[in-house]
C-alpha cells in the first residue's frame, strides 16, 4: 500500500523558545501596538496554512515553504514597497519582520524567488482573494458591519507597467514579436530583414515629416510580408492577432494623397498603446486626468472603511458596470450592502438595475444632459408612461415611434414636428427643420425619479459623505497599487487584491476590539 504524504508546510502556531519574541523580547519591551507587533500576536487568526491547501499537492514533491509565511512575507513587502530579493533579506535579517513572521532569530526562511512562484501558485489557484475575504469574515464575526451597511464605490487609475509606444514602435515591436515566435519558419533572408529593421530605432530624421512616412510604409510592407509568410500557422495566432490590430487601428493604407501609407486621423476605439502589455489601454478620469494601463474598482464600507471588494479593468472601460459585482462579492461574504453611494459613473440606468436586483439601490447624481446651447431634455415635463412631452413653450406632443439605442435596445423617440413651427421659442430649442425631438432612455421613469431624490437636502448630504472613499484609494497607492508591478489585466488584479488585504489587515488591527495590544 502507497502511504500519500501530505507535503504542505505548516507553521508552528505555539512559536519557538529561539524565536525573536522570546528570545529577544526586551527589544520590544513598549512595542505592542505597531503593525509588525499585532501581525506576530493575531496575523495567524486571519492567515493560515489551510486557506491554502489546495494551492499544493498532494503526496509529491518535498515538504512547501508553509503558504501562511509566504503571504504574510508578501504583505509585509507590499507594505514596505521592496522587491522579492530585499524582502527576502529582510525576513533573514530584519527583527521587526522575523518578529511578524514568527521566525527563529537565525532562521533564513526561504530564497526571494520563492516569492514569484507563491504568486503564480495563487494566480493559477485564484486564491489572491483568499485574505481579504477572510478579513471581512472577521469584521462579520465581529460584528463591526451595521445590520444594513451602506458602500462607497469608486475607481482611480493605474499606471501600467510597460511603457506607452508610438506608432512607429508599436509596429517594430509586434512585427519583432512575431518574427521571434515564428523563428525558422520564415525564411532566413526574412529573418535577417525584420532584425535589420525592428531590432532598433531607425536612424532617420524624424524631425522630417517625408523621411517619417516613408518608414512607415517600410514598416507596413515588412509587416504584411511576415504577416503572409505565417499566414498558415495558427500557433502564432495571437502574434499575427496583434500585429493585425495595430495596423487596423493606427494604419491608413489609402490616405489618398499618393504618398502611400499613412498614420490614421484620430484615435481608434479600444486602441492597444503597448506590445508588452496588450491590455493596456488610455482612458480618463476627467477632461485632465488621463490614465494609461488599468482601472482599479474599490467598494469600501462607509462605518468602518474596510474594503469590501477589488476589481480592476483597462483604464477606457466604463465604471458603472462593475458596480454589481463588487456589491455581489461582498454579499458573498457575508456584508449586508443595502445600499451603494457613487459619483455619476454610476448614476446610470443598468447599473441601478444590476445592483437593485442585488437587494441594494444606488444613490447617485445621474449623468447631466449633454449642453448644446438650447435646451436640455431636463427643461421638458416628459411623461414615459403616455408617453408625451411638455415644452419650455407648453406645446404637448404625443407623437413617437419605436428607435434603438446603443444597446440595440427598443427605446421611444417623441417628436415636436409642426408644433415647433412659428413658436418663439424655436431659436433657442433646435436648429432641425423638422423640429425638436427627444430619445426617452431605457430606464427613463427610473432616471426620473432617482433626479427628484438627488435634488432633496437628505440626499445632497449623504453624498457629501462619498468622499471618505479617497482616503482608502490614497491609503492603497501608498502601498503601490497606483503603479502596476506587473503585467496584464489578471496580474494587476493580483496586486490590488493583495494590497487590500494589507489595508483591510491594518484597519482591522486598529478597530477590532478583539485584537487589541499585541501582549494582551
Amino acid at each position: 500500500m502507497v502511504s500519500v504524504v501530505d507535503v504542505l508546510g505548516t507553521v508552528d502556531r505555539q512559536g519557538s523558545l529561539l524565536g525573536v519574541e522570546s528570545l529577544l523580547s526586551a527589544l520590544f519591551e513598549g512595542d505592542d501596538s505597531s503593525f509588525h507587533a499585532r501581525m506576530a500576536a493575531h496575523g495567524n487568526e486571519i492567515i493560515s496554512d489551510d486557506d491554502f491547501a489546495d494551492c499544493y499537492s498532494r503526496g509529491l514533491g518535498r515538504p512547501s515553504i508553509p503558504p501562511s509565511l509566504l503571504m504574510k512575507t508578501v504583505l509585509l513587502q507590499l507594505r514596505d514597497d521592496v522587491s522579492d530579493r530585499e524582502a527576502a533579506r529582510r525576513a533573514a535579517k530584519d527583527l521587526d519582520w522575523k518578529r511578524a513572521l514568527g521566525l527563529e532569530a537565525d532562521e533564513v526562511p526561504f530564497h526571494h524567488t520563492s516569492l514569484s512562484v507563491f504568486r503564480t501558485r495563487l494566480l493559477v489557484n485564484d486564491a489572491d482573494e483568499r485574505v481579504l475575504r477572510s478579513t471581512l469574515e472577521r469584521a462579520v464575526e465581529a460584528g463591526l458591519f451595521p445590520k444594513k451597511v451602506m458602500a462607497i464605490v469608486d475607481s482611480t487609475g493605474v499606471m501600467g507597467a510597460a511603457a506607452v509606444a508610438d506608432t512607429y514602435t508599436l509596429l517594430r515591436q509586434a512585427i519583432a514579436k512575431l518574427g521571434a515566435a515564428a523563428g525558422d519558419r520564415l525564411t532566413k533572408r526574412l529573418r535577417r530583414a525584420v532584425n535589420r529593421l525592428c531590432v532598433n530605432k531607425a536612424r532617420i530624421d524624424w524631425a522630417d515629416a517625408t523621411a517619417r512616412r516613408s518608414h512607415l510604409g517600410v514598416l507596413v510592407d515588412m509587416a504584411k510580408s511576415v504577416l503572409a509568410a505565417t499566414a498558415a500557422d495558427d500557433d502564432l495566432a495571437e502574434a499575427r492577432d496583434l500585429l493585425v490590430r495595430i495596423i487596423d487601428q493606427d494604419i491608413d493604407e489609402d490616405p489618398g494623397d499618393g504618398a502611400g501609407a499613412g498614420i490614421c486621423q484620430g484615435v481608434a476605439s479600444d486602441r492597444v498603446i503597448s506590445v508588452v502589455d496588450p491590455q493596456m489601454r488610455h482612458g480618463r478620469k476627467s477632461h485632465s486626468r488621463r490614465i494609461d494601463g488599468y482601472k482599479n474598482h474599490l467598494l469600501t464600507d462607509h462605518d468602518s472603511e474596510l474594503i469590501l471588494g477589488v476589481a480592476v479593468t483597462p483604464a477606457n472601460d466604463p465604471d458603472g458596470p462593475q458596480a454589481a459585482p463588487l456589491v455581489a462579492a461582498a454579499l458573498d461574504a457575508g456584508v449586508a450592502v443595502r445600499e451603494v453611494l457613487g459619483d455619476t459613473a454610476y448614476g446610470d440606468g443598468d447599473t441601478r438595475v444590476a445592483v437593485e436586483a442585488l437587494g441594494a439601490k444606488v444613490t447617485a447624481k445621474t449623468q447631466p444632459p449633454a449642453t448644446t446651447g438650447k435646451f436640455l431634455k431636463t427643461d421638458f415635463v416628459i411623461d414615459p408612461d403616455a408617453p408625451s412631452a411638455t415644452c419650455p413653450a407648453r406645446h404637448v406632443t404625443t407623437d413617437w415611434k419605436w428607435v434603438a439605442d446603443n444597446k440595440g435596445r427598443r427605446v421611444v423617440l417623441l417628436r415636436f414636428g409642426e408644433r415647433c413651427q412659428g413658436c418663439a421659442l424655436r431659436q433657442g430649442c433646435t436648429t432641425n427643420p423638422n423640429g425638436r425631438s427627444l430619445t426617452l432612455n431605457f430606464h427613463e421613469s427610473r432616471l426620473q425619479a432617482a433626479r427628484a431624490e438627488q435634488a432633496r437636502p437628505s440626499t445632497r448630504n449623504k453624498l457629501r459623505r462619498r468622499a471618505l472613499i479617497e482616503r482608502k484609494l490614497a491609503e492603497t497607492k501608498r502601498h503601490g497599487a497606483g503603479k502596476a508591478r506587473y503585467r496584464g489585466t489578471r496580474k494587476v488584479l493580483l496586486q490590488q487584491r493583495l494590497t487590500a488585504s494589507l489595508v483591510n489587515l491594518k484597519r482591522l488591527f486598529t478597530i477590532d476590539p478583539t485584537f487589541g495590544p499585541a501582549s494582551a
